[in-house]
C-alpha cells in the first residue's frame, strides 16, 4: 500500500511528496497503527459460539435441577 501510493504520487502529482496521505510524516506510522488496531479487534464468530455455549449450558443446568427435584420428590 505505501509502495503504491509513493510511485502513484510520483507519476500522478508530478513527484509532489506533500501530497502524501499514507506516508505522510503528519499521518505518523500508519502499519503500526494499522498492526495495532487489528489486534484489539474480536471474533463475532468465537464471541457468538461462546454465547451458546453458555446458554446450552444453562439449559442442562435447568434440566439436571427438575430431574434432582424429581428425585427429592420421589424419596
Amino acid at each position: 500500500m505505501m509502495a503504491y501510493e509513493d510511485s502513484a504520487i510520483e507519476y500522478f502529482s508530478e513527484n509532489q511528496l506533500e501530497k502524501r496521505i499514507l506516508t505522510h510524516p503528519k499521518a505518523g506510522d500508519l502499519k503500526e497503527r494499522v498492526a495495532d488496531s487489528i489486534t484489539t479487534y474480536k471474533n463475532p464468530f468465537l464471541e457468538t459460539a461462546i454465547w451458546i455455549k453458555g446458554e446450552m449450558l444453562d439449559i442442562q443446568g435447568m434440566l439436571d435441577a427438575m430431574k434432582g427435584r424429581e428425585n427429592v420428590m420421589k424419596a
